[in-house]
């Protein structure tokens, strides 16, 4: 068989800058340990050369047994290379730009700004070195009209921020509302991320050649592929275009190519029940059936809340992470469960540079979306006069909090997100972040 890795690989352009760090660490260390060795060798002459006795200028010219030249010393080995920095990786959930999101992105002169959202995080989304997205929508730009809910369509800007602003580098597209546009608007926002490589984007695709083209991500030399499906669609789709949780030979083969070409599988499943913290048997049997084809990691979205964390044995003997939902991330939405998102991360890890890599440490950063909105605006039912939109970590959230009807501080919400989440995964301070 043909090895296509390379022909799969794009390239690893925009890491985060927690590996820029760790690599001028690396070679301030590189630096120290050869000044140690030079060090030590000199050392080393300068006492043989003090005991050797002393002898008259004529000796030299008759060696004896004891005048033998001796041997050179030996350099001092060069320490063991140190198994490479674990890659960290983060997941965030729903990206939905709702009508008051478009509203509140729009900037006066033109255009829109959607990276101002997330402003209040920007410090733990620098930390990753690879970061998954899901863009719930299309975005397919003016031609096709702006839209929110039910029918949605986003600026073109929306997918360039989330690229260039947010750092999204595994996108999924496999959603309900993916064909809210049909396979135009399918077509038309694949062609925006077309020019915004080398981040790579899976689901919904323009022919069957796309759908069963796996490609795979690089980052400080691990391979990490994304394949993405769709458990149902919000409008009529064929089967090429968007790629469906049921079609049981297709799943088989993307995810079986992808174990193929990379040292990471990541699948993307948008499944579940709306609204619902409760992980239902549909999504327990897709993950069992991906663990044992190889998947490393499975990122859920869609219910909009979170669900438990979970580790499943798989058929060759390894474990597959599940993430069942990690909720909404930038939303209008009304309930605080589906403004309260995570930032989930995990760490690959290998033991030396062309080992097999593990995936390790589950860590949450819990998140809040917060806007301001008036008792009188929401009981005229203003939708779009919610303002002063926000991602913030839920740690530090309790100033928002104190201005909304909920009620509640952000440590009994962490609590409840928590004990949501289950005993798989670390709760993460913003501080700890990295």
């Amino acid at each position: 068989m043909t090895d296509r890795r390379d022909d799969h690989i794009e390239p690893d352009a925009t890491a985060g800058r927690a590996r820029a760090r760790r690599e001028l660490s690396r070679g301030l260390r590189l630096t120290i340990w050869t000044v140690v060795a030079a060090l030590v060798l000199a050392a080393g002459t300068a006492v043989a050369l003090a005991l050797l006795p002393k002898r008259a200028a004529g000796d030299a010219a008759r060696p004896t047994a004891t005048s033998a030249p001796k041997p050179s010393p030996t350099p001092s080995a060069d320490p063991a290379p140190a198994a490479p920095e674990p890659v960290h990786m983060i997941a965030m959930g729903d990206m939905l730009p709702h009508d008051a999101v478009n509203a509140a992105a729009a900037l006066p002169g033109g255009g829109a700004d959607y990276t101002q959202f997330f402003s209040g995080i920007s410090a733990q989304l620098d930390a990753a070195d690879v970061t998954f997205c899901n863009q719930e929508v299309p975005s397919a730009g003016a031609e096709f009209g702006i839209s929110g809910y039910p029918t949605f369509n986003a600026p073109t800007k929306f997918a360039r921020d989330l690229r260039e602003g947010v750092g999204c580098d595994l996108v999924n597209t496999a959603t309900n509302h993916a064909a809210d546009l049909g396979t135009a608007g399918i077509a038309a926002t694949r062609a925006v991320w077309d020019g915004l490589g080398p981040a790579i984007v899976a689901g919904a695709n323009r022919s069957a050649a796309e759908q069963r083209d796996v490609r795979v991500f690089e980052a400080d030399g691990v391979r990490i592929a994304l394949v993405a499906f769709a458990e149902y669609s919000n409008a009529p789709i064929d089967g090429v275009s968007l790629s469906m949780m049921s079609d049981t030979a297709l799943v088989t083969e993307l995810v079986t190519n992808a174990r193929e070409l990379a040292d990471v599988v990541v699948v993307s499943a948008h499944w579940g029940t709306e609204d619902s913290h409760d992980v239902n048997d549909a999504q327990r049997a897709f993950a069992q059936q991906v663990a044992d084809l190889g998947a490393d990691v499975v990122l859920g979205t869609g219910p909009h809340v979170l669900q438990p964390v979970t580790w499943l044995d798989r058929a060759d003997g390894g474990r597959t992470l599940v993430w069942y939902s990690l909720g909404n991330m930038l939303n209008t939405q009304l309930q605080l469960d589906q403004r309260t998102g995570v930032i989930a991360g995990f760490d690959l890890v290998r033991d030396s540079a062309d080992g097999p890599v593990r995936v390790e440490r589950p860590s949450a950063i819990l998140t809040y979306m917060h806007y301001d909105w008036s008792a009188e605006q929401e009981a005229a039912g203003d939708l779009m006069a919610r303002t002063n939109l926000s991602i913030t970590p839920l740690a530090s959230a309790d100033p928002l909090l104190e201005r909304t009807r909920f009620g509640t501080t952000a440590a009994a919400q962490l609590a409840a997100s928590q004990a949501i989440l289950g005993p798989e995964v670390e709760i993460l301070e913003p501080a700890a972040a990295g």
